[in-house]
């Protein structure tokens, strides 16, 4: 009897084993943009969403809004529901409305920008928005 043959990570003969390994930072040359599927941070994470449930979001805010200037982090589509928003630190405008940081604040908002849409948007009209989810994001 032999023991089971267990393929090691050297032995690998495909070159790259993850069915989606994601863009590769060093020779990617997309934009960054969402396609109207899963939009996923190109190169810098900013502020973007992803889909987290088998339902692909079918709602979008009506115009598209970049919610921080930072020039690399150009995400300004932003579905209304089967999504997580991943916010990032620099965001400080509201992609759904314009009743947020109206004295246009740029430092520090990116805490309160996810409690307004957790507590206006989400909790305050849950038919619309009720299955999205917020959280904290990341600069690089």
């Amino acid at each position: 009897m032999s023991a089971p043959q267990i393929p090691s990570a050297g032995n690998n003969d495909y070159p790259d084993p993850d069915p989606n390994p994601g863009p590769n930072p060093g020779t990617s040359t997309s934009t960054g943009t969402s396609t109207g599927t899963d939009s996923t941070p190109q190169g810098s994470y900013g502020s973007y969403w992803r889909g987290y449930s088998i339902n692909p979001p079918r709602h979008w805010a009506r115009s598209k809004k970049r919610i921080c200037d930072c020039a690399n982090h150009d995400q300004e589509e932003w579905p209304f529901d089967f999504a997580e928003l991943i916010i990032a630190p620099c965001a400080y405008r509201c992609p759904y409305c314009n009743e947020f940081n109206k004295a246009l604040k740029t430092k520090h908002m990116a805490s309160n920008l996810r409690r307004h849409i957790t507590k206006t948007h989400i909790e305050g009209n849950p038919d619309v928005y009720g299955t999205l989810a917020v959280a904290p994001g990341e600069m690089k």
